[in-house]
């Protein structure tokens, strides 16, 4: 076996992603005959190709279509959307819980009167 075939594990999870965006596209209600026709040829090649590079090309193409049909934002649209923006402000509430450790006094109670703190299991 070459390292260019791929895993029955790898070919398995590509064609369901495959097939997951096909069945999306077919839902969509102006998908056309055309454009389905052409997705599942790509699905087809997930089938017929050895090359784990020509079954994941395959499986983009059909993502990319359903992507093209629902207006899903392209891989830097979603990077831009996913990542936040290095000017934003921190979170108030880390920032209230990191100015409350600042200001906590320094334990200064042995470990041996700490475990005698410690709540009982009551009956």
């Amino acid at each position: 076996m070459t390292e260019a075939t791929m895993q029955a594990r790898e070919r398995s999870e590509a064609i369901g992603r495959a097939q997951r965006a096909l069945k999306a596209l077919g839902e969509h209600p102006r998908s056309s005959k055309k454009e389905l026709g052409h997705a599942r040829e790509h699905l087809n090649a997930c089938y017929s190709h050895g090359s784990g590079e020509h079954v994941w090309n395959a499986v983009a193409q059909v993502e990319a279509m359903a992507e093209r049909r629902y207006g899903v934002p392209g891989a830097e649209e979603h990077r831009q959307l996913v990542e936040p923006s290095e000017d934003l402000e921190e979170p108030a509430t880390a920032a209230r819980g990191r100015a409350a450790e600042d200001r906590a006094p320094a334990s200064t109670t042995p470990a041996n009167e700490v475990a005698d703190l410690a709540p009982t299991a009551s009956r």
